[in-house]
């Protein structure tokens, strides 16, 4: 069974009925710190394909995404102009626009975000941290978290092995003076009002300014600490399904924290379990892991900016939530990749039940769309059109053409059009160098070193070309031929073809590189190839 329905399954199993009536709450957060790197969309797209999962067992399902937009900001990403140190420590909310134009430091970045995955067919409903608190609808559980300070203080000391101290609250106040709200220290709850301090050396990445003062926690003076108020946002949101990735669910880690003061501190009138979990492995770019507060990684944006939506989202979709991703663009991934989403395309045509049929249909959003459904007959590998653009004269819809051995359909004709300009892109950004070839304007000196057998197959295939005109794949089955009558090693074979035009050993499909040049070129290189004489 395909892990996503094997979740469903489960959720159904083990949560029935949801915790908020007749309508499962799927739940996912971020701190949108900056602009929120491409990993974060491993969250995104699984807890929007469970929600998806559930709805097509008539399971009537919401899948909420909120941003902690009322987080602090406690790291200066490398793109933000120094100017911005001095609002280190303030909501992110309250913070300007590096863009000058969104209301806050916070929103440009969520927009962005929301964008991308828009893009990717997701539009779950958007709720906004800082809202929440100044609606007051944290004011129950801010009252429950300090009245059970100590309680708190324990379960992190039982589970994690911290050490809070005695005097320490878990609640942090929006300094009235400075406007900081991580470097504030709540010293003191009498069940009305909050005493605290904004200290100077709380932390290290910010500066308070000395104001100490009373004032009530509640409709947005301030906010929980985070790992306690992941516990609260579970209570308050009555959340039934919310997963995390690797950084969170480590023994004694942020996830097993708030599962306990979940647990511990909530009235037992709701679900007293927390929501169920799903622990997903990381996303990383070449082994590197990614922070969206540092700027470390690359962004959401800039893969949606390259990638066609279907293929971004099989990326993640194709690989077990248990399995970390580890993504090279600067290599034959994204070839591979595109060579993996044809053959599973081919399967859902064949069995749309079966695993890889259950991947492709959870990949693919845009059912009106023919592409998108996976009915196209035909699919035009992409390393085949990555080698064509760098081709003189190579017509790439009249190869596809003959290939398909029919008509191309509407559908067939703009996948290919989309394929050549992400194989444009990649040629010029990502593509390794045996992916990448010139047509030599003159003889390479290499070809002096070829040897009696290499100059007899070209002998071979100048006289196919003399004599016939034949299609890219009719001369390369020609040349296989000769190679096979010939008995000669296949790489030494196609290696004296590359290095007479190329000057190199490797190339496309030989057929396709002859048949795209100039016929009386091929004649006149082939002959100059097979006259020249070896270096001593």
């Amino acid at each position: 069974m395909f892990w996503v329905d094997e979740i469903v399954e489960d959720i159904i199993k083990r949560i029935s009925p949801p915790a908020g009536g007749d309508s499962y709450l799927i739940t996912d957060w971020k701190t949108p710190s900056g602009h929120i790197h491409v990993g974060a969309l491993r969250g995104v797209i699984v807890h929007d394909i469970i929600r998806r999962g559930l709805a097509e067992r008539d399971k009537k399902a919401v899948f909420q995404y909120g941003f902690d937009d009322f987080d602090p900001m406690d790291g200066l990403p490398v793109y933000i102009n120094e100017s911005f140190k001095k609002y280190m420590g303030m909501p992110l909310c309250n913070i300007p626009a590096p863009d000058n134009k969104s209301k806050s430091f916070a929103e440009q970045y969520l927009n962005e975000f929301e964008k991308v995955f828009n893009k990717l067919g997701i539009y779950p409903k958007i709720v906004k941290n800082s809202v929440l608190y100044k609606q007051g609808k944290y004011n129950e559980a801010i009252k429950v978290v300090l009245d059970n300070a100590a309680l708190i203080r324990k379960i992190y000391k039982d589970i994690s092995g911290s050490d809070k101290g005695e005097d320490w609250l878990p609640f942090q106040v929006v300094c009235p003076s400075c406007g900081k709200i991580g470097t504030t220290k709540v010293t003191g709850w009498d069940g009305k009002k909050v005493n605290f301090s904004c200290e100077e050396n709380l932390v290290t990445w910010a500066k308070g300014c000395g104001y100490k003062g009373k004032i009530s926690p509640f409709d947005g003076n301030g906010k929980i600490p985070w790992k306690v108020e992941w516990a609260v946002k579970f209570y308050i949101t009555k959340t039934d399904v919310e997963g995390e990735g690797k950084d969170h669910f480590a023994a004694g880690g942020s996830r097993d924290i708030a599962d306990k003061i979940y647990r511990e501190i909530f009235p037992t009138s709701g679900r007293k379990e927390p929501p169920y979990d799903i622990r997903y492995e990381w996303f990383m770019v070449e082994g590197t892991k990614m922070s969206t507060s540092r700027g470390v990684g690359v962004t959401a944006k800039d893969m949606i900016d390259f990638l066609p939506a279907n293929i971004l989202r099989f990326l993640f979709i194709r690989t077990r939530f248990k399995r970390a991703i580890d993504f090279q663009p600067e290599g034959e991934a994204i070839p591979n990749l595109y060579d993996e989403y044809d053959r599973v395309a081919k399967e859902y045509q064949k069995d749309p039940k079966s695993d890889l049929g259950r991947a492709f249909h959870y990949t693919e959003f845009d059912t009106k769309n023919p592409s998108a459904s996976g009915q196209l007959e035909y699919l035009l590998r992409f390393s085949k059109i990555a080698y064509m653009l760098q081709m003189p004269r190579a017509d790439i819809f009249t190869y596809a053409k003959e290939e398909k051995n029919s008509d191309l359909t509407d559908a067939e004709r703009k996948e290919i059009k989309d394929r050549i300009e992400i194989a444009k892109k990649w040629l010029e950004v990502y593509a390794p160098e045996n992916y990448k070839f010139t047509i030599q304007e003159k003889l390479p000196k290499s070809t002096k070193n070829l040897s009696p057998i290499q100059k007899e197959l070209l002998a071979n295939i100048l006289e196919t070309v003399e004599k016939e005109k034949l299609s890219g794949e009719e001369l390369h089955q020609k040349i296989h031929q000769i190679k096979k009558e010939m008995k000669i090693d296949p790489r030494e074979a196609f290696s004296a073809i590359y290095q007479v035009f190329l000057g190199k050993d490797s190339g496309p499909q030989v057929g396709w590189l002859l048949a795209s040049l100039d016929k009386e070129f091929v004649v006149q290189r082939i002959k100059k190839a097979i006259n020249s004489r070896k270096i001593s």
